[in-house]
């Protein structure tokens, strides 16, 4: 009797062999398939992290378009390769983007017989598609003899061409369609970064334009500028300058073109006075070649590249002024001496009719003012929490900028900056200057707006350059952080930094509607707490000081520093309603049925309270 063993060894064990090399096979086959489509899976990710890396919103569409033909060109080896958009306004395919991967341009040659010699074809991609020419499906497509890759994507924003090319392996083909399919999402977010950008870039050009011409309107040095500068762009001027006396001394407010040594030789007094004297009296004068004095104004100059000089004397109301301009070839303008003369004669005249305008203009100034001024209050009546704060704004600032021993006419015009801080807000809508709570992202870059809205208000209407700079940098920072234009340090005016620093004790103790204002002496530490970043440090000190000074007087006792009316800047029509305001011997929060709700208060948080009690406890 054979045992189990023996029949297994002699009738299975055969079988066993070949099975289990079978299953190793098999086992081997389903690792390496799953190794395939890990791999797949893994050049898929890698492709699309790629992808992903290589966006760069703020390069602009076409870099971006550029970078994805790149990783095309990658998989396919081309001549040509080409980014098509779909243009919203026609429908049509536009050439947005364009690589060529070879010195040569590509050539495609189709069969032919061999009996007639072929003229090779070169492909250039068309600067357009039209819809019917735009097949929907990837795959090799003709125009004309060349065969070209076509590539659309889904959602019909996109197409990229790649040729010429006659045939693409599977395997790269799949990796393509991947990246088709990971495209329309990519080109979608590149689209509306495109969109978002040139329209920030045309704001920010508006922007330029508003405050150049703004500036234009009553500043008189701007116009010269502006005048000068179009004139030497016209008429082909290497350079030029004008020089206006005042108060026994020329100044040169305008240079332009020459080399800054030729300024320096100008200014040189016994340069100026020999250039004046050639000048004489007359309107226009030329020097060129042909007359004696040409080679004594180039010396006095400092250059030789000018092959005629046009000067004169330049009419403008109430003060002696001179321009000197230069051309290097009279064909550069294609115009002839005589007709430069007769052009720089019109022109000297007309900025001098213009001058004359705006001094005429310059006396309306204090009325604009006013005017300014009360649409500004008229603003902080509109609600509670702001009544009186152009007028306290422009108090402190006052009062900072005298501590500060700085001229009269600085501190006058800081004055009239601080009441007008806000004035921008014109610019904006109601809906978000008197929005309650904080503001979205959005909101907060739209309200930054007002700085800059406010001093081109300014300038169009007082024409002081230097109140409205320091309305448009009163929110600039001292370590740089600030906006609109991220000054630092010295480099902000100190009208602005002296704005800054009052705009933020008011910030601290006037309350919202969603928020109580801090006690006084909380508002004084925050504010030195930031002093040296955020503002101004001997701004902030000249402040506390002053506020130290007055807090010590010995007449006050338990006493407020002054009435809550003055102290608050409160006007009339609340003031006379409340009782507190016929009883000025009394501090305001012990007259009962005191009006400060009126005015955005109450007894407990107001500063004018807090400052007499926190003083009170040092005491």
């Amino acid at each position: 009797m054979l045992k189990w063993t023996d029949f297994i060894l002699s009738n299975i064990a055969p079988y066993l062999l070949p099975a289990a090399a079978g299953l190793l096979a098999l086992a081997v086959l389903l690792i390496i398939g799953i190794l395939r489509r890990m791999r797949k899976k893994t050049e898929r990710l890698e492709m699309a992290e790629r992808m992903i890396k290589l966006m760069q919103p703020e390069a602009g569409l076409e870099n971006n378009l550029n970078l994805f033909l790149e990783v095309i060109g990658s998989i396919i080896d081309a001549y040509s390769y080409a980014f098509y958009i779909r243009d919203p306004k026609s429908g049509n395919f536009v050439l947005k983007a364009v690589r060529h991967e070879r010195r040569d341009p590509g050539q495609a040659e189709p069969s032919y017989s061999g009996l007639a010699p072929y003229q090779k074809e070169v492909y250039l991609p068309p600067l357009s598609l039209k819809v019917d020419e735009s097949a929907q499906n990837s795959g090799i497509i003709y125009e004309g003899e060349v065969p070209l890759l076509h590539l659309p994507m889904d959602g019909g924003n996109g197409i990229i061409r790649v040729g010429p090319i006659a045939r693409v392996p599977k395997k790269k083909m799949e990796l393509l369609r991947f990246l088709l399919e990971l495209m329309p999402r990519i080109l979608d977010v590149l689209i509306e970064s495109e969109r978002l950008y040139l329209k920030a870039d045309v704001v920010e050009t508006s922007s330029h334009a508003l405050q150049a011409v703004s500036s234009m309107a009553m500043d008189s040095e701007a116009v010269m500028q502006k005048t000068f500068s179009m004139s030497a762009s016209a008429l082909g001027m290497s350079g030029g300058c004008l020089l206006v006396s005042s108060g026994g001394n020329v100044d040169m407010p305008v240079f332009f073109g020459w080399p800054q040594q030729t300024a320096r030789r100008i200014a040189d007094s016994s340069n100026l006075s020999m250039l004046l004297q050639l000048i004489g009296k007359q309107e226009l004068v030329l020097w060129n070649s042909k007359v004696p004095q040409f080679e004594q104004v180039l010396s006095i100059l400092g250059h030789s590249g000018d092959e005629l000089i046009i000067a004169g004397k330049l009419p403008l109301p109430g003060k002696q002024a001179w321009f000197v301009s230069g051309f290097p070839r009279l064909s550069s303008a294609d115009l002839t001496a005589d007709q430069l003369s007769t052009t720089v004669k019109m022109m000297t005249r007309q900025l001098a009719q213009l001058m004359g305008i705006q001094e005429r203009m310059k006396s309306f100034g204090h009325t604009y003012t006013e005017f300014l001024k009360l649409l500004a209050s008229t603003i902080d009546d509109l609600s509670p929490y702001t009544v009186g704060y152009s007028e306290m704004m422009s108090r402190y600032s006052i009062i900072i900028a005298k501590e500060m021993g700085l001229p009269a006419d600085q501190i006058r015009n800081i004055g009239v900056a601080a009441y007008l801080s806000n004035i921008g807000v014109l610019g904006l809508s109601e809906d978000l200057y008197l929005k309650d709570g904080k503001f979205t992202e959005v909101e907060f870059e739209k309200m930054k707006l007002h700085a800059e809205v406010g001093a081109a208000i300014v300038e169009m209407t007082i024409g002081s350059k230097e109140i409205a700079e320091y309305i448009r940098y009163h929110h600039e920072r001292m370590d740089g952080n600030g906006y609109p234009a991220g000054l630092r340090g010295e480099a902000i005016p100190v009208g602005a930094r002296i704005l800054s620093v009052v705009q933020m004790f008011l910030a601290k103790i006037n309350g919202r509607k969603y928020r109580d204002p801090l006690p006084f002496d909380k508002a004084i530490k925050l504010m030195e707490s930031l002093a040296g970043t955020q503002l101004d440090d001997k701004v902030v000190q000249t402040f506390v000081r002053w506020f130290a000074a007055k807090r010590k007087g010995p007449e006050l006792g338990g006493r407020a520093l002054g009435a809550c009316y003055d102290m608050g800047c409160t006007p009339s029509d609340i003031c006379r309603v409340c009782p507190a305001y016929s009883q000025p011997e009394k501090n305001c929060w012990e007259v009962e049925g005191n009006n400060c709700q009126a005015h955005g208060k109450s007894c407990g948080t107001c500063f004018v309270y807090t400052e007499t009690i926190s003083r009170s406890k040092v005491v």
